[in-house]
């Protein structure tokens, strides 16, 4: 038994910090996952008007103005769980008050596993961000998870008397190390882009081939027919429905059609980069300018919320780059505002409006800056390093 206790104590608390490093290296996308929940927790608790089956109207309640009321919290509450997912963790292999860790983990693994089952059963929020963007999980693969976790931290409490608490001096101090490191990174990450690029727009990424397929897209299709005569439902594939058309099929008094199923056979050739990359002001052609030559992408993913004081240094930046071969390019998801800040700050630059999650993505600082050179990623900048020269 003391064989099994020892190996689970390893595999939970390197899961708990695995998981944790995951998520302090992207703060700011486990903060996107966060405002989600809240959005989809406070829309489901809004007391909804239905008129002959028409959603006339959506009243606020208690509840749904709680949770809209946590949405400015969100970095905070990422970088709180994550470090605290990567203490206890590292707390519970080296034995540190092992009791107490376990109770945490206990409750932190049973908030998360309730959060992946609401993903899982009602199929919202379908991708949890368990791993960040290093490691996608289905909804009911991240359930699955916490329910193993879950038992497993379980195991370890009922065999916690069998558990020697580590005391020596040693193992506080590494805990004080490991707590202001935990925090440090997701501040860090927070405010001068992730240590590690997980996302398409990575440095070194060539972004028009990432929008295309690795190879043609396969597809199943599936035909689905009711049997007037049983009441049930039949499947059909391309192959069948070919050859039994003109058998039966076509009978309108024994089947009906009822639905089309298309299953895509080869999902890891998708795009990487989806085609809701795209201007939202202009069309392809204008938007494929982008990758020609140099461009310095200058990105605004919220620009009410965005920090002005970045708009002062990009302007110094721009009358530098009058005389080189770079482009300067604004993005936004509010041209018309977008176009006020660069006529009082003074940055003469073509600006398009593009989808604030699509710029979420591209850079995780707002504002923040991306070179590029004929589509690929050379350098990022957060609002913080904005340089006076390139």
């Amino acid at each position: 038994m003391k064989v099994a206790v020892n190996i689970i104590i390893f595999l939970v608390g390197a899961l708990f910090i695995f998981s944790g490093l995951i998520k302090l290296n992207d703060p700011v996308g486990t903060q996107i996952k966060l405002e989600e929940y809240f959005d989809v927790f406070a829309d489901d608790f809004r007391e909804k008007v239905i008129v002959n089956g028409e959603l006339k109207e959506s009243r606020e309640t208690a509840m749904s103005s709680f949770f809209e009321t946590l949405k400015p919290f969100a970095l905070s509450f990422s970088i709180l769980l994550s470090a605290l997912e990567v203490i206890w963790g590292f707390s519970l292999l080296i034995r540190f008050r092992p009791k107490l860790t376990l109770w945490s983990l206990f409750l932190l693994i049973v908030f998360f596993t309730g959060l992946t089952f609401y993903s899982w059963h009602y199929n919202k929020v379908t991708d949890c961000g368990c791993f960040g963007d290093a490691i996608k999980l289905k909804p009911f693969e991240s359930f699955l998870k916490d329910v193993i976790l879950l038992f497993l931290i379980g195991f370890l409490l009922w065999q916690s008397k069998k558990i020697t608490s580590n005391t020596q001096k040693w193992a506080w101090l590494s805990n004080l190390l490991v707590s202001l490191a935990s925090f440090g990174i997701g501040l860090y990450a927070a405010y001068y882009l992730p240590i590690i690029d997980f996302l398409p727009y990575k440095v070194g990424n060539h972004l028009p081939s990432l929008m295309k397929p690795k190879e043609p897209l396969r597809f199943e299709n599936r035909y689905i027919y009711t049997n007037l005569k049983t009441g049930k439902d039949e499947i059909f594939s391309e192959k069948e429905f070919a050859e039994l058309w003109d058998k039966k099929l076509s009978d309108s008094t024994t089947y009906k059609y009822k639905d089309f199923q298309q299953t895509l056979l080869n999902p890891e050739a998708q795009a990487k980069i989806g085609a809701d990359f795209r201007y939202i002001d202009a069309d392809t052609a204008e938007m494929n300018k982008m990758f020609v030559g140099k461009k310095l992408l200058f990105i605004v993913p919220d620009i009410r919320k965005t920090n002005l004081e970045a708009f002062k240094k990009f302007s110094v930046l721009l009358k530098n780059l009058k005389n080189s071969d770079i482009t300067p390019l604004g993005l936004s998801s509010d041209k018309a505002q977008m176009e006020m800040l660069c006529h009082e700050y003074q940055l003469p630059m073509e600006h398009h409006a593009l989808d604030s999650k699509i710029m979420k993505a591209m850079i995780r600082t707002n504002p923040g800056l991306i070179l590029l050179e004929n589509g690929t990623v050379k350098r990022k900048w957060s609002y913080l390093q904005i340089p006076e020269k390139i």
